[in-house]
């Protein structure tokens, strides 16, 4: 059964106040008491319910990004910094890859930043 993930792009009047209509049908449906069959992720459910997200919540959207990232801390457990950096350095960066394809910096200029052993 595929499960719904809104738009993080969404930003144009038009998406925005779909949105907007989702959100007043919910509400409308939950003061009435009438079900709306809607087929969101629960990702989605717990932040309308205001409930704290889990990485398991993030893998019910992308499988792959949680393998990567726990292959990433696994790894970053156990390789030296050198050859951390020769398995990630020119694959990962600090920038992250949403579901519309958009790429966003996790810090300023993060898509040209290297990913690198969190040194603790």
């Amino acid at each position: 059964m595929d499960m719904w993930v809104l738009n993080p792009g969404a930003v144009s009047d038009t998406q925005l106040k779909m949105i907007e209509f989702l959100g007043a049908l919910m509400g409308m449906s939950f003061r009435s008491g009438i079900l709306l069959d809607l087929n969101l992720s629960r990702f989605i459910w717990k932040q309308v319910a205001g409930r704290e997200l889990t990485k398991e919540d993030l893998s019910s959207i992308d499988t792959l990004f949680v393998k990567d990232l726990d292959n990433v801390l696994a790894k970053s457990k156990t390789t030296s910094d050198e050859e951390f950096d020769t398995e990630f350095g020119e694959t990962h960066s600090m920038s992250v890859m949403l579901s519309n394809d958009k790429v966003v910096d996790l810090v300023e200029n993060g898509s040209n930043i290297q990913l690198k052993k969190h040194q603790v």
